[in-house]
């Protein structure tokens, strides 16, 4: 419930407002006001009958361990008691007036009963409220104010002045910042409509963009299927022409045994039919036959080796390269070789090494040789040169890996000697390896797979 009286004095909120009397404006409500003297204190301490005290009162009514309420005589304990600090910031931002030239009898603490209005000193009211209104009560009519009281009432006025123009030059700057506030509202706003526009134009470009990368990347893979599917296709039109060239020689081979078997025959009849020939004219009919028997032979040899030497390359689509270089960062060095190809007469596989070198996969051309039908038509050791080409799915760009073999009798006899009942060692040319980021970097790894081919040099 607020106070009807609009005057009131302050205590213990600084030595230049201690007691000098302020009339607000709005109500003060009753919880801030002494119940005894009618001041304004910074702390108050309230009564468990609801009764608010300032300081000096609440000292004067309670004891060491209990308090006694002067307006009603509620008896309550210490520790239930409400005590309560305020700022003089906040009570003095509150409309107010100037104060009156009244203030004497508040500078020399006296107050008016709130029960008998009689006139009090404030450090006797407890008492006077005890005593039911018969002690301490002030005959005397209270003394001129002095010329200091006065100088210090001109003082208070002067100060209430200044703090008033100070808020009047507070309201003008609010209203400058706000209207400050307002033009960087506008200019916020404008920024924010250009961001949305810059936004939406990125977005209509960026995902035209990303269509066309989309159809791109379904070109790329069309192609590549088809490139596999073209792959497969020319695989299997040498495996049937492998089998036709392996029929082909053993029919070859069946004629010419039959053929020397026929001259044979022949031979020995002539022989039966000139019985009376000479042995130097029997052995040179039997060398002349042996002479076409064994042209007969070369030829049919030469015809063997230069059929297969049509296919001189493979290529090869090479899946699983993530979990191929993830293997190796593990294990120190993975691998992954093509099914076996005839390529220059040679069964070979063929395919790349991952090896771990410090904190570096590198990616390095790996060749095998088997044991192939066409052995014993071949050059050993093998000597060829080896080229393994990266094609890039997109630009075709090529990435080139290989060499020669090394010639030393330890490798001919491991790697490049001719396989006997199965397959050589596989060996890798760890000279032109390549660093596996360079080729992420650069697009060669795409949907986790390698476009790969093999060729076998002259």
């Amino acid at each position: 419930m607020a106070h009807g009286r609009q005057q009131f004095a302050l205590i213990g909120y600084s030595e230049y407002l201690e007691r000098r009397p302020l009339k607000f404006v709005d109500p003060i409500p009753a919880s801030r006001i002494c119940g005894a003297c009618g001041t304004i204190p910074r702390v108050t301490y309230t009564l468990m009958c609801g009764h608010t005290f300032c300081d000096p009162c609440y000292d004067s009514c309670a004891t060491s361990s209990e308090c006694a309420c002067p307006r009603d005589g509620d008896v309550c304990d210490r520790d239930d008691v409400t005590r309560k600090e305020y700022k003089a910031e906040r009570l003095l931002m509150r409309k107010r007036r100037r104060s009156s030239n009244t203030f004497t009898a508040i500078a020399h603490h006296v107050t008016h009963c709130p029960n008998c209005s009689a006139a009090v000193l404030s450090r006797d009211m407890c008492a006077h409220l005890k005593s039911r209104c018969t002690e301490h009560v002030l005959h005397t009519a209270p003394e001129a104010p002095q010329g200091s009281d006065v100088s210090e009432n001109a003082q208070f006025v002067a100060f209430e002045r200044k703090v008033e123009q100070r808020v009047d030059e507070l309201d003008a700057k609010l209203a400058q910042l706000s209207l400050e506030s307002v033009s960087q509202s506008d200019k916020l706003t404008e920024v924010c409509h250009n961001i949305n526009q810059l936004k939406e134009a990125l977005t209509d470009r960026f995902g035209a963009a990303s269509i066309q990368s989309l159809n791109r990347f379904d070109r790329t893979e069309a192609e590549m299927k088809a490139l596999v599917a073209h792959e497969k296709t020319i695989e299997q039109r040498v495996g049937d022409l492998d089998a036709k060239l392996g029929q082909l020689s053993l029919r070859i081979e069946s004629h010419s045994a039959k053929l020397i078997e026929f001259c044979d025959k022949k031979f020995n009849r002539l022989t039966e039919q000139f019985g009376t020939a000479s042995d130097r004219n029997a052995a040179e009919i039997k060398s002349l036959f042996s002479e076409k028997c064994e042209s007969l032979r070369t030829n049919v040899t030469s015809v063997l080796k230069s059929a297969p030497s049509d296919q001189k390359m493979h290529q090869w689509v090479l899946n699983g390269y993530a979990a191929l270089k993830e293997k190796a960062l593990k294990n120190g060095w993975s691998y992954s070789l093509s099914d076996k190809v005839y390529l220059r007469g040679y069964l070979i596989s063929w395919g790349i090494r991952f090896n771990k070198e410090g904190n570096i996969v590198y990616v390095a051309l790996l060749f095998e040789l088997h044991e192939g039908r066409e052995d014993d038509f071949l050059d050993w050791p093998f000597k060829k040169e080896l080229k393994l080409t990266i094609i890039h799915p997109e630009t075709r760009k090529e990435l080139h890996l290989g060499g020669k073999p090394y010639t030393t009798a330890e490798a001919n006899n491991k790697f490049y000697s001719r396989p006997i009942g199965g397959s050589n060692t596989g060996v890798y040319f760890s000279e032109t390896k390549v660093d596996s980021s360079d080729i992420e970097r650069d697009g060669y790894v795409k949907g986790d797979q390698l476009l790969l081919r093999f060729e076998v040099l002259d």
